[in-house]
């Protein structure tokens, strides 16, 4: 059962479009079920921190106090709702009993779930409801029921991990908007609220102490499971020591780095990609595969191939493949990843000569023509509600259904053999439901079409995410996807929504890319990423939205969306392109939630091209014959010109125009005929 009825469930997820008087109504229909507290109202700006992303922390988190002082009172004592009390950009949830809630605050995930693993708790959450927050990365509140007792459950804070928000604490609530992103709180799971795991009972009442692999203080580990002591300490042990290789594993001539990596045990979601790493080097140093096989069923490195024989039996066929298509970049890819260049093995950087290169069989391609270049990310950037998720969906739709007239009437699409994963976290199951409807409308794209090629990671009935590109836990997930419908095209959507890095660094930006960057290449895939710009023209940043201009650097293609208006009309403008001559800017226009070429730009409706073009247009593109465009270049005429009329022989006149100013392509056929397309 849903603990937030719809209507409001829905006014949350969309808090950010909201006027502020339907904002605080979501604050007020909160206050039927916790104790809503006012909190300080107003944005964190750039300008006034100078800048500095420490110095916008600290005035975010500022914004984030409630006004009230004494205000811990309400954790005990209900407070009465009050609209002229409270400011519009957020609100406060006085944790505690009088609230009925003890909230898990959860700052990173990935973290969180490791120091589980080491104090010997399972790393599982009752499915309670949830809440994401409007912050940087994967940071979610956790609610569940304050115990009825008698027992005191208070604050408490694992540094840089969790906390615990009991009596005298307090938490934003749904529907806020975060003081620096001015994203807003949304409900992540809309489950009822459920009793609280015994672990976190213990430690909010202080009966049991929490501790990371970090801590200085070994001797507290008394207090963990003998097990879970033990295996942490192996574990630890054998990670922080060079670990003693057999006579097997030192004869073979593969590079110190694959021998430690194949006598290294590694933690339940970071095993793939060394085990990827060993069997390209294995193979291609030419070891045998029997000999492989026996390697996987004797070494900690085949821990995870031992539990998954058909996972295994798929790694290790991509793997000779891999090698078969590419050996240069197999060769260069596990010098890479050594890290090292002393050793004399085959596996550690190599000299690529100039001729390979020219030679190499591998060619520049596009997937859309002269937009975007295969395995080559492609970034687009815009301010929040532009319209960048929109196009992208339509850009994925025109992959795997081609229009005849190309995407946005202008680029041809040069197959439609593809299949795209979404991974995108800000439109829900019954948001998306809608789009699809409205494209459907007027884009006739088949059952079968959207049922086999398009696919969104999602959980609890809906298609919102959570994760970091940078967690091997979150990179399996997106592998497991990869393995089951092979997709070709990963679409991220936004970035901010699935990193933890300081999205003003340019060093953790530029690592965060190129990690993400060999990640699409191990599963040859092409990544398509939304990116915003901030709400300041100094957020906006060069060719590559807001935050480091590694961002920018980084990316080969950014296309950058704009919304005018004044004329009511859509701006892509071509920023970057690294191995392709720029476009043109263009002018939108949007119908039916499709994007297409403005015809009606500028004085372009003044120019007789217009009436080609919107004829072309009529005809989705393409004319088979002279006369067939000719034709509808006279109803267009008609129907702009009420009351006017061409001739036949003028609108012949027209084309030729267009033909001569390179607006209409022209495609000589068989036998003299001439077709016309955009």
């Amino acid at each position: 059962m849903s603990f937030i009825q719809d209507d409001i469930y829905q006014m949350i997820q969309r808090s950010d479009k909201l006027k502020d008087d339907d904002r605080l109504s979501i604050f007020e229909y909160l206050s039927q079920k916790f104790s809503i507290i006012p909190l300080r109202g107003g944005f964190a700006s750039p300008i006034e921190a100078s800048g500095d992303p420490d110095e916008m922390k600290r005035m975010a988190n500022k914004l984030k106090r409630p006004i009230e002082s004494g205000w811990e009172k309400w954790c005990e004592t209900i407070r009465s709702f009050n609209h002229q009390d409270f400011k519009a950009d957020r609100a406060g949830i006085a944790c505690g009993p009088a609230s009925g809630v003890l909230v898990l605050d959860v700052d990173y995930i990935d973290e969180f779930w490791k120091v589980l693993k080491f104090n010997g708790i399972d790393p599982m959450l009752p499915s309670t409801f949830a809440v994401k927050s409007g912050g940087r990365g994967d940071r979610y509140h956790y609610y569940f029921r304050y115990p009825n007792d008698g027992k005191k459950y208070s604050c408490r804070s694992k540094a840089k991990c969790f906390d615990v928000r009991g009596t005298g604490g307090q938490v934003i609530c749904p529907g806020s908007l975060h003081p620096e992103t001015q994203k807003p709180y949304v409900i992540a799971t809309n489950e009822d609220i459920l009793d609280a795991p015994n672990w976190l009972l213990e430690y909010s009442s202080g009966a049991r102490d929490i501790f990371t692999e970090d801590d200085q203080d070994r001797r507290s580990k008394k207090n963990l499971l003998p097990a879970s002591r033990n295996k942490a300490f192996e574990i630890e042990t054998l990670e922080a020591n060079s670990v003693d290789l057999d006579s097997l594993i030192a004869g073979l001539p593969i590079s110190e780095d694959i021998k430690q990596k194949i006598m290294t045990p590694y933690l339940r979601g970071t095993r793939s990609e060394p085990s990827w790493s060993v069997l390209l080097g294995l193979l291609n140093a030419g070891v045998d595969e029997r000999t492989i096989r026996s390697i996987y069923q004797s070494y900690p490195i085949g821990e995870k191939s031992r539990e998954k024989s058909d996972w295994f039996e798929r790694e290790i066929e991509a793997a000779k493949k891999t090698i078969a298509q590419n050996p240069i970049g197999v060769h260069m890819q596990l010098g890479f990843s050594s890290g090292t260049n002393g050793s004399s093995s085959d596996s550690e950087y190599g000299i690529v000569n100039a001729f390979d290169v020219l030679t190499a069989q591998t060619n520049f391609e596009f997937l859309i023509d002269n937009f975007w270049p295969k395995d080559e990310p492609l970034l687009i950037t815009g301010y929040g509600g532009a319209g960048k998720s929109v196009l992208t969906l339509q850009i994925a739709m025109d992959l795997v259904f081609p229009p005849a007239n190309g995407f946005l009437n202008k680029y041809k699409v040069l197959h439609g053999g593809h299949r795209v994963l979404f991974v995108q976290s800000e439109n829900s199951l019954v948001g998306m439901k809608r789009r699809l409807e409205l494209i459907r409308g007027a884009y006739a794209i088949p059952d079968d079409v959207i049922r086999e090629k398009l696919f969104f990671v999602g959980r609890k009935k809906d298609i919102r995410a959570t994760g970091d590109l940078d967690s091997p836990r979150f990179q399996d997930v997106i592998k497991k996807q990869h393995d089951l419908i092979k997709f070709d095209i990963l679409v991220i959507d936004p970035l901010i929504s699935f990193h933890s890095k300081d999205e003003n660094s340019n060093d953790e930006m530029r690592r965060l890319l190129d990690n993400f960057s060999d990640f699409c290449e191990s599963l040859k895939v092409s990544p398509l990423i939304i990116h915003h710009h901030g709400k300041f023209k100094q957020e906006r940043g060069v060719g590559g939205g807001r935050g480091a201009s590694a961002i920018g650097d980084w990316s080969p293609n950014t296309w950058e969306l704009e919304y005018k208006e004044k004329d009511k009309k859509f701006k892509f403008i071509h920023k970057k392109a690294r191995n392709f001559m720029l476009n043109d800017d263009l002018s939108l226009e949007l119908s039916n939630l499709r994007f297409a070429v403005s015809v009606q730009s500028g004085s372009l409706k003044n120019d007789t091209t217009y009436f080609v073009i919107k004829a072309l247009q009529n005809l989705n593109g393409v004319a088979q014959t002279q006369t067939v465009l000719k034709n509808e270049v006279v109803n267009v005429y008609k129907a702009e010109n009420p009351g006017k009329s061409i001739t036949a022989v003028t609108a012949v006149k027209y084309i030729k125009d267009a033909v001569g100013k390179k607006a209409v392509k022209t495609i000589h056929g068989a036998k003299g005929s001439i077709s016309y397309q955009l």
